[in-house]
């Protein structure tokens, strides 16, 4: 059961520690992969959502494209600090077009489907990500499981009707060979 979080004593957001690493080989397109652990409390929601949001920064997505893919992270989040065991770590790979999430804790008891009442407020989650995610599962591993998902993107269009950089602007991108 995930721990109550004090009152008044909420963790500010800026203090979930991040590392982001960028590769880029001749037989990958360039992705930027960043990783960050969460609190075991329910402000690891919001935390995780801010963490993609400055993961996306630049990237040239809509805001609906962003809206998603920040809905989906909070799905996977809430089920890991609802149901799973410390620590929760959240993985995002931005890649030209896709954006993969992923939220791993230590249980290893996998989400189930469940049927919810019209006035329930919860057990929607796996819905949501039938309905919104390219695709997405659920492994367990010898530490625990994590959830997933794939998001296609399409980077939004500028004024002029060109679309803007569908990369990160920080990712390294490969020059043109001359």
């Amino acid at each position: 059961m995930p721990l109550a979080e004090p009152k008044g004593e909420a963790v500010p957001v800026n203090v979930v520690p991040v590392n982001v690493v960028r590769r880029a080989s001749s037989g990958t397109p360039p992705a930027t992969h960043i990783l960050a652990e969460l609190p075991y409390l329910p402000s690891a929601v919001p935390h995780a959502r801010q963490v993609l949001r400055e993961s996306l920064r630049g990237a040239g997505l809509d805001e609906d494209a962003t809206s998603v893919a920040e809905l989906l992270v909070s799905e996977l989040v809430t089920n890991a600090v609802k149901y799973g065991q410390p620590p929760v770590w959240l993985l995002v790979e931005l890649r030209p077009g896709l954006i993969h999430a992923s939220v791993s804790d230590t249980s290893t008891a996998l989400p189930e489907r469940r049927a919810v009442d019209d006035d329930s407020e919860g057990g929607r989650g796996l819905l949501v990500l039938d309905a919104l995610a390219g695709s997405w599962g659920a492994v367990t591993v010898g530490s625990g499981k994590y959830l997933w998902f794939d998001l296609a993107v399409t980077p939004a269009h500028t004024p002029d009707g060109h679309a803007s950089a569908p990369v990160p602007a920080a990712t390294p991108r490969p020059t043109p060979a001359a």
